[in-house]
């Protein structure tokens, strides 16, 4: 059967994507087998944008919101709040809605993809093949990657036999950190640590033995099915450019769950790689639409690398693991050294299309800024530098902006030190 996309991997970044392409009227396969269950914490961002995504008023599968709570470095208090949801149903659910976008769902695993004079062909393991021209994998942590240390999260669900108050809770341990989670009489257990530390069965026993809490909660508890384990390791996907291969979920970006929420890194990268997608299908440059996307991956990647070296920092005096992770997460941590505020050319979202436009690039904004309360930045610098007598009105006029845009846009210009400070201030009279 030929379709214009197929996406392999029914994740909630596959299913994202399949049902934003096949709402504007592209026919969309989606390919993917059952998921894995487990619960996930969401937090208020994950939740935002899955209200955006049409789930918020129908979701009974996700509860709370829940208090957070545990010890931290230096038993530094962690207090904080998230909802819980089941990985596999908020999945279905996703699937559900790309399917009844029009999206053709396949609830089978992929037995592999080839690429035959412009064409995808995926071969179902169940038999049978679909083609398309478009390919977006989203098969999560596979492929070429720069990657941070291998951790490897094993959960488990458990049955206690009364109930107790419902909550998650992060501790740390000597050899890695645990999250666990308790609604009414369910409770589920994730330990993190490195994928060849001792034998991954014994992880939950082991955190109980170190954390207290954990060990209460286990009191009593009965397991319910096998322990599941997931890759935990920060990764970036690398490949070279094909305009007809997109990469969206974790088979582009994952962070450290320490570091970054993973629902809301998928649905995020989902929506920027539905939007590139289109705005080539539109007539846009698809080279141009991946940089955009691989750009913005590559940024939140070293956001997460970033906020991992320092949590993981924060307990290096606990051992070995902590500060050896830390070290691994801060080596990957991008070198640049200082260097003055300049204006490229780089890839941006304009009405829906992917367009090149001049940036403002500072050493905090290294992709580059386009446009302040929609002035653009780089265009307002070289108006100010043309004109002989320079003003707030006179370039609100000419860029058909309020007043007050036009002035936070000049203070943004000012305070990265993009454009120099004139010697009498600028005044905002309206607008």
């Amino acid at each position: 059967m030929t379709h214009d996309i197929v996406v392999l991997g029914a994740g909630p970044a596959g299913s994202v994507v399949a049902r934003r392409l096949a709402a504007a009227g592209l026919r969309v396969a989606l390919v993917g087998a059952a998921p894995r269950p487990g619960w996930e914490g969401l937090s208020v961002r994950s939740r935002a944008l899955l209200a955006e995504e049409g789930l918020e008023g129908q979701a009974t599968f996700i509860s709370g919101p829940y208090r957070r709570c545990g010890t931290w470095a230096g038993g530094r208090s962690v207090e904080g709040v998230e909802w819980l949801v089941e990985r596999s149903q908020l999945a279905d659910a996703l699937r559900d809605q790309a399917q009844a976008a029009g999206a053709d769902a396949h609830r089978n695993a992929a037995a592999g993809a080839t690429q035959v004079d412009g064409q995808w062909r995926v071969c179902l393991r169940a038999g049978g093949a679909l083609e398309a021209p478009l390919l977006v994998d989203a098969r999560g942590r596979r492929g070429a990657q720069c990657r941070g240390p291998l951790l490897l999260a094993v959960g488990r669900r458990f049955r206690r036999s009364g109930s107790g108050a419902p909550g998650t809770h992060i501790h740390a341990t000597d050899f890695g950190w645990c999250w666990w989670a308790q609604r009414e009489r369910a409770l589920w257990v994730q330990v993190v640590a490195p994928a060849r530390s001792s034998h991954p069965a014994g992880w939950c026993a082991a955190a109980a033995a170190q954390v207290p809490a954990l060990a209460l909660a286990l009191d009593g508890a009965s397991p319910e099915g096998d322990p599941i384990a997931r890759p935990a390791h920060a990764r970036l996907g690398v490949s070279g450019i094909d305009p007809t291969r997109w990469r969206v979920g974790d088979a582009a970006m994952a962070l450290d769950p320490l570091s970054g929420q993973g629902v809301y890194e998928a649905l995020r990268g989902a929506r920027v790689v539905a939007t590139a997608i289109r705005s080539t299908l539109e007539g846009g440059n698809a080279l141009l639409a991946q940089r955009f996307v691989a750009e913005r991956y590559e940024a939140a990647w070293e956001r997460g690398v970033r906020a991992a070296a320092g949590l993981y920092r924060e307990n290096a005096d606990r051992g070995g693991f902590w500060a050896e992770t830390a070290a691994a997460y801060a080596a990957l941590e991008p070198a640049r050294a200082p260097f003055a505020p300049r204006i490229e050319r780089r890839p941006v979202l304009h009405d829906g299309r992917i367009v090149e436009r001049d940036v403002v690039v500072t050493p905090e904004n290294p992709r580059g800024i386009w446009r302040v309360a929609e002035v653009p930045v780089a265009e307002l610098k070289r108006h100010f530098e043309s004109v002989e007598r320079p003003s707030i009105a006179g370039a609100a006029l000419a860029f058909r902006r309020p007043q007050a845009a036009v002035a936070a846009a000049i203070r943004w210009l000012h305070r990265t030190g993009a454009m120099p400070r004139h010697d009498a201030p600028f005044a905002v009279s309206g607008g």
